[in-house]
C-alpha cells in the first residue's frame, strides 16, 4: 500500500474519530446516561505511529463543542514526515451530535464508505471500505476518548489481504 495513502487515511480517521461530542442533561435534571461534551473537549497532545513501517510524529488534536448548536469542531495537527510532505498544515472539521450518541455514516471520495460510532462513555468503533478509491479496501478501528486521553488503534487490510496497524496515543494538556 502507498505510504502516503495510509498516512492520509490515518489523519482523516483520527479526525472523524474525535469529531464527536455530546450534550448533558438540562440543569436540575439527572443525567440519563447521554453524551456530555465536557467529557470529550480539550487539546490532546501525543504521537501517531505506524507500527508496521515505524513512521511516527507528533499529534495535537483539539476538540470543542457548541452545546446550543449540538456541534463539535475538531482540529488535527500531525507532525513528522506525515503523508511524505514534512509537517502538513492543521485540518479543522465540524460534526453534529445527538443526546443518544454520535454516528458518522456515508460515503466520501477519500474515505469510501464510512460507519463511525462513539458511545456516551467515549468508546469509538468504526469501519471504512474502499478508502482512497479502493487503494485501501478495508479498515477497522477502536478507540477511547475521555478522562484526559484520546487513544485509537487501526487495522488496515490491504489489497493482497495482509494487514498493517497504527496508533494515536495522546493526553489532554
Amino acid at each position: 500500500m502507498n505510504r502516503k495513502a495510509w498516512l492520509f487515511a490515518l489523519l482523516v480517521l483520527s479526525f472523524i474519530l474525535t469529531a464527536c461530542g455530546s450534550a448533558p442533561a438540562p440543569a436540575g435534571q439527572p443525567s440519563t446516561g447521554g453524551f456530555d461534551p465536557d467529557k470529550f473537549v480539550g487539546t490532546y497532545v501525543g504521537e501517531w505511529k505506524n507500527e508496521t513501517t515505524g513512521a511516527s510524529g507528533s499529534s495535537v488534536i483539539t476538540v470543542t463543542a457548541d452545546k446550543a448548536a449540538k456541534t463539535a469542531t475538531v482540529t488535527l495537527d500531525f507532525g513528522g514526515n506525515y503523508l511524505g510532505l514534512g509537517d502538513p498544515p492543521a485540518v479543522t472539521v465540524s460534526a453534529n451530535y445527538t443526546d443518544e450518541g454520535a454516528i458518522v455514516q456515508g460515503n466520501n471520495v477519500l474515505l469510501g464508505d464510512m460507519d463511525v460510532r462513539v458511545d456516551p462513555e467515549g468508546n469509538i468503533t468504526g469501519t471504512f471500505k474502499n478508502i482512497a478509491g479502493g487503494t485501501i479496501p478495508y479498515m477497522t478501528y477502536t478507540g477511547k476518548i475521555g478522562n484526559g486521553r484520546l487513544d485509537t488503534d487501526y487495522e488496515v487490510t490491504l489489497k493482497d489481504g495482509t494487514t498493517t496497524r497504527a496508533t494515536v496515543r495522546s493526553e489532554e494538556k
